[in-house]
């Protein structure tokens, strides 16, 4: 039931509101351990308390506003136990020099995760980049224009499979991927993907197992002849 409130709520992201998605708290945190919990501070228009869930980062207090987040409120009023579910979450700070983003990891079961980027910079927006999922590569390109995100997820394989999701942060929209090396298919976790980073602004290298197919016979052979590995390049302009 979470999982599909958390598919409608792709539709719901941008918020349209002056109200922030995230408030920096002046004073630094007493507590950079602290679990994430729920705040409540008075609306702009004096009629109702709006709820925050504030984190402890090492350098600085972070609240983010629910109401302008309606994907996280939703989880959170669909959530068996609502408290554990806000210790379990984690932000994390990524270090970019025009813009404030954060990558929130929320709904976790088994290690596999949900994960929004969260835009401090002006817009105040966030976007859902993937759903149970592990967050395992996190790269600006060289312009600091778009941001990839490479996550896996664990299946029968014996090696877990990928997808990398790219946003114009700029536009705020999601980047297509355009295969520019071969005719494969390899993302949407439907193939193992050993790393991947920015050749230039507008072109991504992977590394990828060299095996014709994606089966637990061919990845386990893979394993055993040293991994060899073949390079993909992807395209962000179509």
């Amino acid at each position: 039931m979470v999982k599909k409130f958390l598919l409608i709520g792709l539709l719901l992201l941008t918020a349209c509101s002056e109200e922030p998605v995230i408030v920096k708290k002046e004073e630094p945190p007493k507590n950079a351990d602290q679990d994430p919990e729920i705040v409540e501070q008075q609306s702009s228009d004096n009629k109702a308390a709006d709820k925050f869930i504030e984190f402890a980062l090492p350098d600085e207090q972070v609240m983010i506003n629910l109401e302008m987040v309606p994907i996280l409120n939703v989880f959170l009023k669909t959530v068996v136990n609502k408290d554990k579910a806000i210790a379990d979450m984690d932000l994390t700070r990524i270090n970019a020099d025009s813009k404030n983003l954060y990558l929130l990891e929320f709904s976790c079961h088994n290690e596999l995760c949900s994960y929004l980027l969260l835009d401090q910079s002006q817009k105040n927006q966030a976007y859902l980049v993937a759903d149970m999922a592990q967050s395992m590569q996190i790269q600006l390109s060289p312009d600091d224009s778009k941001i990839m995100l490479h996550f896996n997820r664990e299946q029968s394989l014996p090696v877990p499979l990928s997808d990398i999701t790219v946003i114009n942060l700029d536009e705020w929209k999601p980047v297509k991927l355009k295969n520019i090396t071969t005719e494969e298919k390899l993302l949407g976790f439907s193939w193992p993907l050993i790393s991947s980073f920015w050749v230039d602004n507008n072109t991504i290298e992977v590394l990828k197992p060299n095996v014709s197919n994606v089966t637990k016979s061919t990845m386990m052979q893979w394993q055993k002849n040293e991994m060899p590995i073949t390079k993909v390049k992807f395209n962000t302009k179509n």
